[in-house]
This record gives C-alpha cells, structure tokens and sequence, in this order.
C-alpha cells in the first residue's frame, strides 16, 4: 500500500482532552459527567481569552485565541451545544451528520485527487467506514480491544492482531455492501500522527509507533494496492467543517465522543 500523511493546508492539530480544570483535575475526568457541557464550556472560554492550560502539554496556543466560530462534531457534541451557546465567540456550528462527521472531509480529499473511495473513521468507540452513499459501523468490542492501561505489556502483539482483525472485518464488510473495491481510502485515526503516519497513544493497546496498522488491515481484507491517506480524526473533521460550512473566520473544531479532539482552522 502507498500510505501517504495528509496535513490540510490552514489546519492545526490540537490536544485538548487533558485541558486542566481549576481543582487540578482533567476535562477527560468528566466525560461521562453531568457537569461535562458547563466545564466545557468553562474551559473552552479560557482557551478563547488565551489562558487555557492542559496537563500534558502546558498553555494551548495562544494563535488559538480569539477564534471566530467553535465548530461541534462527533456524537457526543448536541448534548452539549446548549451549554456551549453563551461563549465569548461569535457563533457555534453543529456538524451537518455528527455521527459520521469525518464523511465530507474524506470525500473532500478523495475528489481533490479525482478519486472515488472510502473513508474509515477509527474512533476510540467504534469504527465508521462510508463512501458516497453506503455507511457501516461497528462498536468496539470491550472484551477483544480493551482500555490500554489495562493490557499488559506483554498483550501488545496479540492486541495488535485484534485491532487489524476488527477493522479487516468491516473493510470486508464494507466490500460485500457495495460489491466493489476502493480507489483509495482516507483514514482519521485518533491520535497524534508524525510526518510519516505514524501514531502515538491512544485508548487502543500497541496503536503508538504501529505504523503498518492500516496497510496490514487492508491487505487482511483483500483490498487491492490503492492509495491510503492517514490523517488525525480532528483535523478530518476540520476538513469536513470546511466543505460543508462558509466559515468566516478562524476556527476551533471540537470532536466529542469517547473523549474530546481538536483542531484550528486558520483563516486563508
């Protein structure tokens, strides 16, 4: 497979799960909270002001600041829209389809190269795989592909060989719904990615530093030789923001699901 890293133009990755909440805790502790949308939207007002801070990485950039619009996507963020309304940015936007919000980016990128394929979300939650006019998704199984902290080391290998598993199985899926092979596929995977592709952490066991994870589902899958593009699952969604949306001016785009992505839209 030729695998080749997608940086959009304008568009700047960033981590935001960790961002710090005044009693030192992490906005990822309240994912699952009642006070998740108000400690967002907390949060979120200082990354605006400039004063936002996050545990692994210290203050957010300050070229964030004073962004225009705040862009929601992924399947948590209605549930959090009302909170996020009362923000000193200008306006918010909701994704067209928060469920399969990386669908516009892909097929964005794909026609840019005069192709026709597929895109392949890997989500912390689930996998989505779509084309022009099919979607399919499957839940992560728990029990196959549990948290990394709670793998031992020595289950890297094996967790490896799952995960290819899983996503080979919806890629063959995808292939007996359409009754036709790719030309290429864009695939948003959730975590960091070097000039290369290759990924860092993530909520998935022996993801960091597996370059071939992608290429080697494939090829369990049957699909032929054909183009790959990899990119982060946030800057995807910045991508789909932009096809979908005129967007007046700088812009933060936040996924919310398993926990919270981000990325910055520059102004052109």
């Amino acid at each position: 497979m030729t695998m080749k890293r997608v940086r959009p133009p304008g568009i700047l990755p960033l981590e935001l799960w960790d961002l710090l909440l005044p009693d030192g805790s992490i906005l990822w502790d309240y994912m699952q909270s009642s006070q998740f949308g108000d400690l967002l939207h907390a949060v979120i007002s200082q990354t605006w002001h400039g004063t936002a801070m996050t545990q692994s990485e210290g203050k957010v950039s300050e070229t964030i600041r004073h962004f225009h619009t705040l862009y929601l996507t992924g399947g948590g963020a209605p549930a959090v829209l009302e909170a996020m309304k009362q923000g000193p940015w200008q306006q918010n936007i909701l994704a067209k389809d928060t469920t399969f919000g990386a669908v516009a980016g892909g097929q964005h990128l794909l026609n840019a190269h005069d192709l026709r394929g597929w895109v392949l979300d890997v989500g912390q939650s689930g996998f989505k795989i779509s084309d022009d006019s099919t979607r399919l998704q499957s839940a992560r199984d728990w029990n196959l592909l549990p948290l990394r902290e709670d793998v031992l080391t020595l289950d890297i290998n094996e967790q490896r060989i799952a995960l290819r598993q899983s996503l080979a199985g919806l890629l063959r899926q995808m292939h007996e719904a359409t009754g036709t092979w790719p030309e290429a596929i864009v695939t948003a995977l959730p975590s960091r990615l070097d000039d290369q592709g290759l990924p860092e952490g993530s909520s998935y066991a022996g993801m960091e530093g597996d370059i071939h994870l992608i290429p080697d589902a494939m090829k369990l899958a049957g699909v032929p030789e054909v183009p790959l593009f990899v990119l982060n699952d946030a800057e995807l969604a910045a991508v789909s923001a932009q096809a979908e949306f005129d967007l007046p001016g700088p812009t933060l785009v936040l996924t919310i699901g398993f926990g919270v992505g981000g990325a910055f839209i520059r102004p052109s």
